[in-house]
Order: C-alpha cells, then sequence, then structure tokens
C-alpha cells in the first residue's frame, strides 16, 4: 500500500487522488483476538489519520 501512497512518485497516476496511512504506530491493540484487539484507542488514531489524510486529498 505504501508504494501507491501518491506522493512518493512511484506511480504518478495515483498522485492527488490516493493516501495512505502508515497504522503500526498508531496500534494499541495486541496482534491477535479480534481487529486491532478491540482497543478503542486504536480505532480513534486510525480513523484520526484516515480522515486527516482524505481532508488534505480534498484540498489538492
Amino acid at each position: 500500500m505504501l508504494a501507491v501512497d501518491g506522493t512518493s512518485g512511484k506511480y504518478a497516476e495515483f498522485k492527488g487522488n490516493v493516501a495512505t496511512v502508515y497504522s503500526h504506530p498508531l496500534s494499541k491493540g495486541g496482534a491477535s483476538n479480534g481487529h486491532y484487539n478491540g482497543n478503542a484507542q486504536t480505532y480513534m488514531n486510525i480513523g484520526d489519520a484516515m480522515g486527516r489524510a482524505m481532508a488534505a486529498l480534498i484540498k489538492e
């Protein structure tokens, strides 16, 4: 996913219409037992980062 992030320049056709959020540093949950280990803080961190990425795309 990071290869088509729209900012690296690797795929020019994605510039300005694709954003990628690297979620590993945002994760507070474990590696098993459900998505993000059911940790609400992780869901909020990921959602906030994705929202900011979408807003940045709209501004372009």
